[in-house]
């Protein structure tokens, strides 16, 4: 029976010795993904895409059978573009939101969603520390600043265009009312990661103050310029919407939109 070739250099032209006298030669220490690396060998980014869904796949485990768990992982591919042996950090960042979505459309018990979520986040090693931006408002020019500030942390954390459109309105409404009742004041706009994914906005101003805001809310008074209008549908817009505010001492106004 023949024998296959040893791998290495041929023992005749330059041999010292027989086979057995001579010591191996070094073990192959390549990196996956080099030229020299065995073929079908997964590239470090392939890695990163596989251990992510397995990731996601032991999390889900606990929650979903497995049917269920499949079809989210799936729909979430499919919805974030994503094909998960080629992703990087923030397309594994864009299929961990979908799957978010998916998995509140099954998990009814709200500790269950809430620990599941939580469970899903801490696999986002590559979400963006939060951070917030602060504008100085007096004009309209500084409220189109506060959107650019909204939009460039929607963008960082991958928000939507459905739900970035709805947090640069409200940054809108909200500069808009600093300008047209105080004259000045701040458009606060930061990232939230815990307990909850969120952009919060707040508005404050050392103007007037709002004497009548239950009134102004329930949708009785509407101002010349709209504010009554504003406010409302700031609220509307938003996930969470609180006003402090007194006759001579100012409004702060704090939003929130919860991503999911």
């Amino acid at each position: 029976m023949k024998m296959p070739p040893r791998d290495g250099p041929p023992s005749s032209g330059g041999a010292t010795g027989p086979p057995s006298s001579r010591s191996p030669g070094p073990l192959s220490t390549r990196m996956p993904g080099s030229p020299s690396s065995a073929r079908g060998a997964l590239s470090p980014t392939q890695v990163v895409g596989r251990s992510i869904t397995d990731q996601i796949e032991t999390v889900l485990a606990q929650f979903l059978s497995p049917a269920v768990r499949k079809s989210v992982i799936d729909c979430g591919i499919r919805q974030a573009r994503v094909d998960p042996l080629y992703a990087r950090e923030g397309d594994l960042r864009r299929l961990l939101v979908e799957v978010k979505r998916g998995v509140k459309l099954f998990v009814r018990d709200q500790a269950q969603l809430d620990r599941c979520i939580t469970e899903l986040g801490e696999l986002d090693h590559a979400a963006p520390a939060p951070r917030e931006i602060t504008i100085e408002v007096r004009n309209e020019e500084d409220v189109l600043r506060a959107r650019s500030a909204g939009r460039e942390l929607c963008i960082e954390h991958l928000v939507s265009d459905v739900l970035q459109t709805k947090i640069v309105t409200a940054i809108s409404e909200l500069g808009r009312n600093i300008v047209r009742y105080a004259g000045n004041g701040q458009v606060i706009v930061r990232s939230l990661t815990s307990p909850m994914r969120a952009i919060e906005i707040v508005a404050q101003d050392h103007g007037p103050g709002i004497s009548n805001l239950q009134e102004i809310l329930s949708g009785k008074y509407r101002s010349r310029h709209g504010m009554g209008a504003g406010l409302r549908g700031t609220k509307a817009l938003m996930d969470a919407f609180d006003v402090k505010t007194a006759p001579g001492a100012g409004t702060t106004v704090t939003v929130r939109k919860y991503l999911g």
